[in-house]
């Protein structure tokens, strides 16, 4: 299936996973796909009490129409409060090619199109 999809991936400490999904499906995402990990920045430096921190970190993957794109990056920009230092990050890539989620896709379009077919035959009942 070749369509305009994108994959926007949201990397935030961990915890915030959910705030994220959440976000994501308020602005019309259908859900995410989490992957726990740990970060190897400038805080892996840290230590306490001798013992190195590394910090935990999920990593959320959310593939969305590419016309949703900006409205659930916008959207867990805001609710994750990414713009403050050190909550994280998101970004999007291009996807060529999706496979696995045509049935679905054929079934809302298939719904969408019985819909409208609905209203239109309603409308031409009532304008008789």
């Amino acid at each position: 299936m070749d369509n305009n999809f994108d994959l926007v991936i949201s990397i935030v400490n961990r915890g915030h996973s959910d705030l994220v999904v959440e976000a994501s499906r308020e602005a019309g995402a259908n859900g995410g796909t989490i992957i726990y990990g740990r970060g190897t920045g400038v805080h892996e430096r840290d230590s306490f009490m001798g013992v190195s921190i590394q910090p935990e970190k999920e990593i959320i993957m959310t593939l969305t129409s590419s016309e949703t794109r900006n409205k659930i990056m916008e959207t867990i920009s805001e609710k994750a409060e990414l713009d403050s230092e050190g909550m994280g990050i998101c970004f999007s890539l291009p996807v060529s090619k999706v496979r696995g989620i045509s049935s679905k896709s054929k079934t809302d379009n298939l719904k969408q199109e019985k819909t409208a077919q609905n209203v239109e035959v309603k409308a031409s009942k009532d304008n008789k």
